[in-house]
C-alpha cells in the first residue's frame, strides 16, 4: 500500500469515528475531516460546504431523539472509500427508528480530507414506508412488486 492509499484509510477511519462520536457539541470537528468544497448527499438532500452540513447536522440533534452512528465497516478502493452503519434515532412521526446503510467517499488529492460523502440507504422501507396513510400505499405497492 502506498502513502496516498495508507493516508486514505486512516482519513476514513478518522471520518468514520467523527460520526460514531458525533454529538452536539462535535459538530463543528467536521471541518478537521473535510475540504472547503466538500458535498454531502443523502436519499432526501445535496448539501454542498461544510457550514451547510453543520447547520444539517444540528437540526438532526433537534429534531430526533438520541441519533446514533454505529460505523461497522469501512474499506479503501482507489479512489473511492466505503463506511457501513448503522443508524438509530427516535423520530416524532416514525417511533425508533432503525436504519443500516453505507457512504462512498471521494478524497482530496493527497488522500487526508474528504472531499464528498454520498448514502445509500432504503429510504422508501426504511423512512417513507413507515409514514402513517403513505405508508401503507408504499408497503401494498411493494407488496406487487414482490416475487412470490
Amino acid at each position: 500500500m502506498d502513502d496516498v492509499q495508507s493516508a486514505k484509510l486512516e482519513t476514513l477511519k478518522a471520518y468514520g469515528d467523527y460520526f460514531a462520536n458525533l454529538g452536539p457539541k462535535t459538530v463543528e470537528n467536521l471541518h478537521h475531516h473535510v475540504t472547503p468544497d466538500y458535498s454531502f448527499t443523502d436519499p432526501f438532500n445535496t448539501i454542498n460546504g461544510p457550514d451547510r452540513v453543520c447547520a444539517y447536522l444540528d437540526k438532526m440533534f433537534r429534531d430526533t431523539e438520541n441519533p446514533q452512528f454505529i460505523v461497522t465497516h469501512h474499506a479503501v478502493d482507489n479512489d473511492l472509500g466505503f463506511l457501513r452503519w448503522r443508524f438509530t434515532a427516535g423520530i416524532s412521526i416514525l417511533g425508533n427508528w432503525d436504519v443500516t446503510g453505507m457512504s462512498a467517499v471521494t478524497f482530496s488529492d493527497d488522500g487526508t480530507r474528504i472531499s464528498s460523502h454520498v448514502d445509500h440507504w432504503d429510504s422508501g422501507m426504511a423512512f417513507y414506508a413507515r409514514i402513517p396513510v403513505l405508508g401503507w400505499f408504499i408497503r401494498r405497492l411493494a407488496e406487487r412488486m414482490a416475487v412470490s
